[in-house]
């Protein structure tokens, strides 16, 4: 038994090269995962054969124990005491139980309290299956006995016994032992184990095979998905990587890298688009400045001509140092590097103040300018950037709005959108926003412009444009308002009807109310 214990382990420990991989292990991901399969494979192969065998021994054994239990069992019917010693009836008149009782007691013996066998089969001594008398004592004194034991023989065979103590005559007691020789059993185990054993090795083999199969065919996608991303480049990210429709991990990484590329072709025609409108928005005043400069010198022109020229350009100067400072703030603003710096403040005083100091110029164009503010409306704001977003808001409506037209700014506290029911709708009522409401009777926008109002460098219709050409902007004003409203938690919509005017409406969150804060007067404040 031991013996094949011992060729087992063996056969364990010479798979001890698979716990050092890591030394040697394949660089390819095809081989890495064969290599594991494999390795996986193999010691739960060795784990199922050890399994197996230990069962098969269990089973082998438990059935012998059983036999003999029962063969024990028998020959104590048959046993009698003469002169306070044990007698074994052979001679029965059914020859077959007699024929089975001497077999039976072929391998036996029967042994006092001394340890001195008092009756004994010829084989015991043939095969030299014996027992120290020291041995046999303890065993008779035990309370109970050892129910099996195994002992070798001359050539290595065993032999497994059972014990019974017989009681004698005043108490007497006696160890009757019945045993059965283990060679066919041990054969059977020997065979078992050296069949697995060269069985093994092949198994192992055939595994590794068939993992190298499995991982190939599962990475099948992954080298189609490599050759397609190899294929996609700058000039042609309208392309995707192929998915296979099981909604899988390798599925869901192809939709990954799609929705990616999605997203930098979006970046790509933005930023496309946009150095063709700011190459487009740098030449056309550069050109301008070009050629009155140019003219004014090829003709000479007269001082009051060239301060024209230069006023003219300084125009322009100051037309592209506002687009360029825009374009900054967009700029730093997609990278993350300006975030507003909350503080509270009072939304009504920054918009009054903001009215007061556009008045001279909407009164230069015959627009009508008012503020209409109530109770204190109070913001967690950066006052620069809302300051920015008002001001926007206020020149693109007087810009567009003809002479005798008239501009409301409006500021108030609203309820937000809620579409629950019940007590949770009441609840959400209660959550209120500060609004900040830009109306103007301008030419107002139409409706297949305003999904677009908030894009950079968008010009609305031509009509639109001629009509104020003098006045265009580079359509930068609107995406920075919408840009600033966004970044303090807000959002920011339009409503417009061509001919009628146009109505901003802002809305931001409303920050607790200061304990010390004085309430302002509502009304109407003109500008």
């Amino acid at each position: 038994m031991s013996t094949r214990l011992q060729a087992l382990g063996r056969g364990v420990a010479s798979l001890s090269w698979l716990w050092r991989w890591p030394r040697w292990r394949p660089s390819s991901t095809r081989g890495q995962l064969t290599f594991q399969y494999t390795v996986v494979f193999s010691l739960l192969l060795f784990l199922a054969a050890g399994l197996l065998y230990f069962t098969l021994n269990w089973i082998l054994f438990w059935n012998i124990d059983n036999e003999l239990q029962s063969e024990a069992a028998l020959v104590k019917q048959y046993i009698s005491f003469d002169n306070g010693k044990p007698v074994l009836h052979s001679h029965l008149r059914d020859m077959d139980e007699s024929y089975d009782l001497n077999t039976i007691f072929n391998v036996s013996q029967i042994v006092n309290t001394e340890g001195l066998p008092v009756k004994s089969s010829p084989e015991l001594t043939a095969f030299g299956y014996s027992f120290e008398p020291k041995q046999l004592k303890g065993l008779v004194a035990m309370q109970p006995p050892p129910t099996f034991i195994t002992v070798g023989g001359r050539r290595d065979e065993e032999v497994r016994f059972v014990n019974t103590i017989l009681m004698g005559p005043g108490g007497q007691r006696y160890l009757m032992q019945i045993g059965t020789r283990l060679k066919p059993i041990n054969d059977a185990q020997d065979t078992f184990l050296w069949v697995m054993l060269m069985l093994l090795p092949v198994t192992v083999v055939l595994s590794a095979l068939g993992g190298s199969i499995m991982a190939k065919r599962t990475l099948k996608p992954v080298t189609d998905m490599t050759h397609a991303a190899l294929n996609i480049s700058a000039s042609n990210l309208n392309l995707r990587l192929p998915t296979r429709g099981r909604k899988d991990e390798l599925d869901e990484l192809a939709g990954a890298f799609n929705a990616m590329i999605a997203r930098l072709q979006q970046s790509f025609d933005k930023m496309n688009e946009f150095a063709a409108n700011v190459s487009h928005e740098l030449r056309t005043p550069l050109q301008a400045m070009q050629g009155e400069t140019e003219l004014a010198l090829i003709e000479r022109a007269p001082l009051a001509d060239c301060r024209r020229v230069l006023e003219s350009n300084l125009e322009e100067i100051d037309r592209l140092k506002r687009m360029i400072r825009n374009l900054l703030v967009l700029a730093q603003a997609d990278a993350g590097e300006m975030r507003p710096r909350l503080e509270p403040m009072d939304l009504n005083e920054l918009v009054r103040d903001l009215v007061e100091q556009m008045r001279m110029v909407a009164q230069a164009r015959g627009v009508e300018l008012r503020a209409y503010t109530a109770a204190p409306v109070p913001v967690r704001a950066d006052s620069l950037r809302l300051r920015q977003m008002v001001l926007n808001l206020i020149d693109n409506a007087v810009k567009y709005t003809p002479a005798g037209g008239h501009i409301e700014v409006r500021v108030e506290r609203g309820a937000g959108p809620s579409h629950q029911e019940g007590k949770e709708a009441k609840e959400a009522k209660e959550a209120k926003e500060a609004r900040l409401q830009v109306r103007d009777t301008g030419v107002g926008i139409s409706a297949e412009d305003l999904p677009q109002i908030f894009d950079r460098f968008f010009r609305a219709d031509k009509s639109r444009s001629r009509s104020h050409a003098g006045e265009e902007g580079c359509g930068l004003g609107l995406p920075i308002v919408k840009w600033v409203a966004e970044a303090h938690g807000g959002s920011v919509e339009v409503a417009s009807t061509p001919g009628q005017g146009s109505s901003f409406i802002v809305r931001l969150p409303l920050a607790p109310v200061p304990v010390n804060a004085a309430p302002s007067t509502p009304g109407v404040h003109p500008a």
